[in-house]
């Protein structure tokens, strides 16, 4: 899904069932209520596509997951759900199609641990901070879709990153030039 599908929160509709399945995505305010089914059906698929055959394992090893994330995703009830089942084909379009409008979980790669003995770990309201200094409010933070959360994440730390460098470069050049350099190096960060 591209970047534009995760930011507006669309979803994918299915041309199957009565009326239509509508595939959402995954939304922050209740990130505990999807994750632990979520992470269970992440580890299962690990370095695994989305063929026929591995989506009847995953379904045979994890039904209950995987119907609990269908049943958040398109907003039907189990025994709806189940009803689904006698099109095999279809069930297996559907959860292909839950992974895929999702990937931006289930297909992340697991973060490095960077945590050194004694340091405190990060949290959810680290994150949530650290997009509110940069412009988001609470609110709109919970609304995101999961995709649309980690890929504002990543460019505020983007933007973080590149402000810190600009000014390691200002206190650099500010240190070994003149008065003179130092004010045409000004001049020149003040063109953008």
């Amino acid at each position: 899904m591209n970047d534009f599908f995760l930011a507006e929160g669309r979803s994918v509709t299915l041309p199957f069932g009565n009326p239509k399945v509508a595939v959402q995505q995954l939304k922050m305010h209740n990130l505990d209520v999807w994750f632990p089914a979520a992470i269970a059906v992440k580890t299962f698929l690990e370095k695994k596509d989305y063929s026929d055959e591995i989506l009847t394992k995953l379904f045979t090893s994890h039904g209950l997951q995987v119907l609990h994330l269908l049943e958040l995703t398109t907003g039907k009830k189990q025994a709806e759900l189940m009803q689904l089942l006698d099109d095999e084909q279809g069930f297996k379009l559907l959860i292909k199609t839950m992974l895929e409008v999702n990937v931006a979980y289930f297909k992340e790669p697991k973060p490095r641990q960077r945590t050194k003995s004694g340091e405190e770990q990060s949290s959810w309201f680290n994150a949530f901070q650290f997009l509110a200094d940069h412009g988001h409010q609470h609110s709109e933070i919970m609304q995101m879709s999961y995709g649309c959360f980690i890929n504002y994440l990543k460019a505020a730390q983007k933007v973080y990153l590149d402000d810190n460098k600009l000014h390691a470069n200002v206190i650099r050049a500010a240190q070994h030039s003149d008065k003179k350099g130092f004010e045409k190096f000004q001049a020149e960060l003040s063109k953008y």
